[in-house]
């Protein structure tokens, strides 16, 4: 999403002021995770936490009987919060447990949009489920911004939810295509294995058939699979190729994968081991958990003949100079990997 450079500028700026040291002996507890940490970063969104039409405390969240209270409320646009807000205590784990009680809170606050977990560090951003009929939010997040290591790409993400510049639906938007792309090779799958009439008839067309009937159309249906494919792969490739737009899965991209899933494999006690996948990208390699792209275990990408690593994707590229470098990084990936598993 474009961020305005004035907007973007002035937030790098607050940043660059922004006292991060002596968080542990300053944030004790939640309350003051938010008042040292929390607040004062929305502050530099554009927030004032004095001003009642910018940032709401203790909104009434509950239903019946409960007198539950959201942390946060942001107002955007709207007099109503259109962003709730969970405050944790900095250091705390953020997991499924906190997130079902953002759900909570967001499903009884009239006019919400988008919700946020946040220890201070960890945030992460959610956005309202269109398809369910009680306004729930998705179950993962379609931002996480970890500002236990800052660097420009994540405060231009933090950027966008600058109160001048934040444009609720189109976040909203892009959030719920990014859940609905996530179908896509699921949606692929089924199709091929149980091809509609909308399919075969495609086929059809492009066959310059002039007459389909049942019998052809069960002789179509069933030339569509695996050896089909297969067959059909080799002249995809080469008009990718032509185009630009082949991604190639390189024999390095796949030792580094397999040296990674290695690392995983034997520290972590009974890991399932499938559920460590790659995507290979136009522009990089990616070792997932749950073959989640929020998940990102550490980005690959390539420099002509030179490979690095970013553990996490937090942009510090670590160059591989031999398999000695990936296993140096044992205990990063072990981390970040044993934090993915857990939620």
């Amino acid at each position: 999403m474009h961020i305005d450079k004035k907007v973007l500028s002035v937030v790098k700026k607050s940043f660059s002021k922004f006292d991060f040291s002596r968080l542990e002996e300053k944030c004790t507890n939640e309350a003051q995770t938010r008042m040292y940490l929390i607040e004062p970063l929305l502050e530099i969104l554009g927030y004032s936490r004095i001003d009642e039409r910018d940032m709401l405390t203790e909104i009434n969240a509950g239903w019946g009987q409960k007198n539950d209270k959201a942390d946060l409320g942001l107002i955007v646009k709207s007099k109503e919060p259109e962003i709730i807000i969970e405050c944790k205590k900095y250091g705390k784990k953020l997991t499924d447990k906190e997130a079902s009680q953002l759900n909570n809170y967001f499903i009884n606050t009239k006019g919400s949009k988008i919700g946020i977990l946040t220890n201070g560090a960890e945030w992460r951003f959610y956005t309202i489920n269109e398809l369910e009929k009680d306004s729930k939010l998705y179950q993962i997040p379609f931002l996480v911004i970890d500002f236990t290591e800052i660097d420009d790409a994540k405060i231009e993400q933090f950027a966008q939810f600058h109160k001048n510049v934040t444009d609720i639906k189109a976040i909203t938007e892009e959030a719920q295509d990014f859940f609905f792309l996530q179908g896509f090779s699921d949606a692929l799958t089924e199709e091929l294995l149980n091809p509609s009439d909308d399919f075969v008839k495609a086929i059809f067309a492009r066959m310059a058939g002039k007459r389909m009937n049942d019998n052809l159309k069960d002789k179509l249906r069933k030339l569509i699979n695996s050896n089909s494919i297969q067959l059909a792969l080799p002249k995809l490739i080469e008009e990718e190729s032509k185009s630009g737009n082949l991604v190639i899965t390189t024999g390095e991209e796949l030792k580094i994968y397999h040296s990674v899933k290695t690392i995983i494999i034997n520290s972590i006690k009974k890991v399932d081991s499938s559920r460590i996948s790659y995507r290979d990208q136009k522009n990089s390699f990616n070792i997932l958990v749950d073959d989640n792209q929020r998940k990102l275990i550490a980005k690959i990408t390539a420099n002509r003949d030179k490979h690095f690593i970013e553990i996490g994707g937090n942009g510090n590229k670590i160059p591989i100079d031999d398999l000695e470098c990936i296993v140096a990084l044992n205990k990063q990936i072990i981390e970040i990997t044993k934090g993915y598993l857990s939620e």
